[in-house]
């Protein structure tokens, strides 16, 4: 086949496959069962779809340098099992484009590469799934052109072929045969063919209409049967220079989750594996290659959402609030992660780093610091609640000690979201004082309090919550910038150790001196004694940072003076700000009577 191709009109058509995807998002997660029932292929595909419409060239002359873009954009954009292996089969495409063609027949040829390279990313690559509807439309492609078809005619008959492949998918695979759906992965590729080839084959000036899509499912059942996730976190890494072959790397992690997908290049590889630990999956990958980006889901707590909502208003915080693991899952709250910065690489707080393995990395005494989240963390959690609750309420960390509730509510204005649907609280608290008003804040929505009461006890509440913090070492106070490094060492060479608290305004502050960690811990106590003696204590919590022990005697001496509500490992962040070795005890104050 010599035709030749309209560059303008193919770089076009990518991009209205791509808005097509986007505008099907919601369709595409609502049949989401497979692998994991999550319902989030739309979000994950829409992810990809967007970060390619964000950074490639519209008017370019050179179809290379587009599917290159492309192919770029979509790595960094890639979510998912679907997302990934999307972006690896655009990739392939880019790789096996020649670089100065304007030939139909080489981009069906590289588009039958990429097909290739699509099932090889996988170990076990499945029938009935995204793979099943690229091979559909790749191989009619071929086909026509064999038979001499011009690429319009033979576009419109490919589009046929992959839409036969994907209502095959419904049964292909037993839960989605069991559920009467296609593969929502398989739905996202096809859509994505549809909007190319409307816009390819539209006569003259290129245009897209919203309405020239149908919508493939038009009834949903109310119940799906589906299981849980084997694995609770969706896990995804980018190895920089890696130094193992993608082969190498399967053989290196097959064994520790499941939906293995590793897409990329000798320059760098993107790894997605379900797993239960991505802190392991992190500490086998750190030494061959620089991980430069991290991404973890909580499917099972995704799962939960959508099987089995326990409340109409969804609860979010950031991952500064420490509060046990299992109390988030169970009353499912989500947990926006921090990001650790060691020397340039970020981690996923109490995901990727905990503070326990915190300790281990400061031996080479590395630069420390935290960041809030990623806006690509808070629009994808955002995405995902969007349909799933008919409000939302935030918790942040104190806005005095981060950026997370401004870039939260920056999202929330960009994405034009109502305030009766979503509405954001700065807490002026962290750790387990932040954490106990999320407690507390949950246990309200469970007993089914209103959108506005929530929001005006919750406010309330934060005036009657304290903290104070013990610290061993002045060291990473110093380091973090919270205490001025002359005065810092001044208090070294005196041996002082501050008690640190929080002020009105959320804005730390000295609570108190001791000449050792131990005389701060007795400090501390007089005052929670003080106010059990008066009977003003309701709730108490006690953090530690990689100090179980201490937290343990801690408790020993406040048994009895009032309910304990948890004791936790800190969040990575504070063990940052107040070094290895902190312990810290909130609490609530009794509302006064009137």
């Amino acid at each position: 086949m010599s035709e030749k191709l309209d560059s303008f009109r193919l770089t076009e058509s990518f991009l209205q496959g791509a808005k097509r995807v986007i505008e099907k998002k919601q369709e595409l997660n609502n049949i989401n069962i497979f692998p994991v029932a999550d319902g989030d292929t739309g979000s994950n595909l829409s992810s990809l779809m967007q970060a390619i419409l964000d950074n490639t060239q519209r008017n370019t002359t050179s179809i290379s340098n587009f599917l290159n873009e492309m192919a770029e954009a979509s790595l960094l954009g890639a979510r998912g099992n679907s997302g990934l292996i999307f972006a690896q089969y655009l990739s392939a495409l880019a790789e096996n484009y020649p670089k100065t063609s304007h030939k139909v027949q080489d981009l069906i040829n590289a588009l039958n590469h990429a097909v290739n390279k699509a099932y090889s990313s996988l170990i076990e690559p499945r029938e009935g799934t995204i793979l099943s509807v690229m091979r559909a439309w790749s191989n009619a492609l071929l086909s026509a052109s064999q038979e001499e078809e011009p690429f319009r005619e033979a576009l419109l008959s490919s589009k046929l072929s992959a839409k036969k492949a994907l209502t095959q998918t419904q049964f292909q695979i037993k839960v989605l045969k069991q559920n009467q759906l296609v593969d929502s992965g398989a739905m996202g590729f096809y859509y994505f063919v549809e909007g190319f080839t409307e816009t390819y084959c539209s006569e003259g000036k290129i245009t897209y209409k919203k309405e020239q899509s149908t919508e493939l499912v038009s009834s949903l059942p109310s119940h799906f049967e589906t299981v849980a996730p084997t694995y609770r976190y969706c896990s995804e890494f980018i190895l920089k220079k890696p130094l193992l072959s993608s082969k190498e790397l399967q053989n290196l992690l097959e064994d520790y989750g499941d939906s293995l997908v590793i897409i990329g290049n000798s320059a760098q590889l993107k790894i997605h594996l379900h797993v239960h630990s991505p802190e392991k999956i992190l500490q086998l990958l750190e030494p061959y290659g620089e991980v430069t980006y991290q991404k973890v889901d909580d499917m099972q707590l995704q799962y939960d959402i959508t099987k089995h909502r326990k409340a109409s208003i969804a609860l979010v915080t950031d991952s500064i609030a420490d509060l046990p693991s299992t109390f988030l899952n169970n009353h499912q709250i989500n947990v926006l992660p921090m990001n650790i910065m060691i020397n340039d690489q970020a981690f996923l707080d109490k995901l990727t780093i905990r503070a326990t393995s915190l300790e281990n990395k400061l031996v080479s005494q590395p630069k420390l610091s935290t960041a809030q989240p990623t806006i690509r963390t808070v629009d994808a959690l955002l995405s995902f609640l969007e349909e799933k609750y008919e409000h939302v309420l935030v918790v942040t960390v104190s806005s005095k000690l981060s950026g997370t509730n401004q870039l939260i509510n920056q999202r929330i204005k960009e994405k034009q979201l109502s305030p009766n649907w979503i509405r954001v609280i700065d807490s002026k608290l962290n750790s387990a004082a932040q954490g106990l008003l999320v407690h507390e804040a949950s246990k309200w929505i469970e007993t089914g309090m209103t959108f506005e009461s929530l929001i005006f006890n919750v406010e309330k509440l934060r005036e009657r919550i304290f903290i104070y913090v013990a610290v061993e070492d002045l060291s990473a106070m110093i380091s973090s910038g919270r205490i001025p490094a002359k005065l810092g060492k001044i208090a070294q060479k005196l041996s002082l150790h501050p008690i640190i608290t929080l002020d009105s305004s959320g804005n730390g502050r000295l609570g108190g001196l001791s000449f050792s960690q131990e005389g701060s811990m007795k400090k501390i106590k007089k005052k929670i004694d003080k106010l059990v003696a008066k009977n003003k204590v309701q709730n108490l919590a006690i953090t530690h940072a990689a100090v179980p022990n201490k937290a343990l005697q801690w408790r020993e001496e406040l048994l009895g003076t009032a309910q304990l509500d948890f004791i936790v490992e800190s969040s990575t962040a504070i063990a940052i700000s107040a070094g290895i070795g902190s312990i810290a005890i909130a609490g609530i104050q009794k509302e006064k009577n009137l």
